[in-house]
């Protein structure tokens, strides 16, 4: 899997600071770096598991109930991307019978990877070096945590019942940083944020965050609280702890009430 991010870094990296995007009909921003890097990938993959179904974001598929899937998202964060920021990163998971069994968030601009297999923990590697593993910070009560967000007023969030719940989210904890799409997690999982709020997922964004959260010591669910079948949950929220991923919750739901 390692020498597949190395193939697919080298076309993601060529093309950053020359991206120019389209708009997908979801609204979405996809570059040829994004179609490019998803072909490779799928390609590495069918070669190693000729029998193994993937799901991607820029070519479709589907969800194989039974037996093993990949979950493919190119660049998570096109739109940091196509702007020449680093803030964006490679997201490939493994489901098994639907579940997600393996997670890796790869950051080419950062030259960072987190990943990790049920039950074997949560691992960072750098400049593909050796691996340290890595673990959530202590717990922390709300108005003491650190807590990441990828958007705020976006046209996915604002039909969302939740949408003035999570605007509200910033004022009730104690520091808040725009962190921005998959890039929020690696940080979670080795201590320097304590909670990352994602209003809008697709399972391709979902997949290879469940793994690693969980195998770091975290607590997942969606903005309702919903902690089984994730990958077809629309929102997610990670946090270093259970009591702190149910304040989240119940802060975005009373905020959505108030309003």
């Amino acid at each position: 899997m390692f020498e597949a991010l190395r193939q697919s870094d080298a076309i993601i990296l060529g093309l950053l600071h020359k991206a120019s995007a389209r708009r997908k009909p979801d609204g979405s921003e996809v570059t040829k770096a994004d179609t490019r890097a998803e072909q490779l990938l799928r390609k590495r993959l069918t070669q190693a598991w000729p029998t193994d179904e993937i799901l991607g974001e820029e070519f479709g598929g589907a969800i194989a109930p039974a037996g093993r899937c990949w979950l493919l998202d190119p660049i998570d964060g096109t739109a940091s991307f196509v702007l020449g920021m680093p803030m964006f990163g490679t997201l490939v998971a493994l489901l098994i019978d639907g579940e997600p069994v393996f997670g890796c968030i790869h950051l080419p601009a950062l030259r960072e990877t987190t990943y990790a297999a049920t039950g074997l923990g949560c691992w960072l590697t750098r400049e593909w070096g050796r691996p340290k593993r890595v673990r959530v910070g202590p717990p922390r009560s709300l108005k003491e945590a650190k807590v990441g967000l990828t958007v705020f007023k976006e046209h996915s969030l604002a039909r969302r019942p939740q949408a003035s719940g999570v605007n509200d989210l910033p004022r009730r904890v104690g520091r808040f940083r725009m962190v921005g799409d998959c890039v929020q997690y690696p940080l979670l999982c080795r201590g320097a944020l304590d909670a990352a709020v994602d209003p809008s997922m697709k399972p391709w964004d979902i997949g290879a965050l469940v793994p690693c959260v969980l195998e770091a010591g975290g607590a997942i669910s969606d903005f309702d609280g919903e902690t089984t079948r994730l990958i077809e949950r629309t929102s997610f929220v990670a946090a270093s702890s259970e009591r702190l991923r149910r304040q989240i919750c119940d802060q975005i739901r009373a905020g959505a009430v108030k309003e």
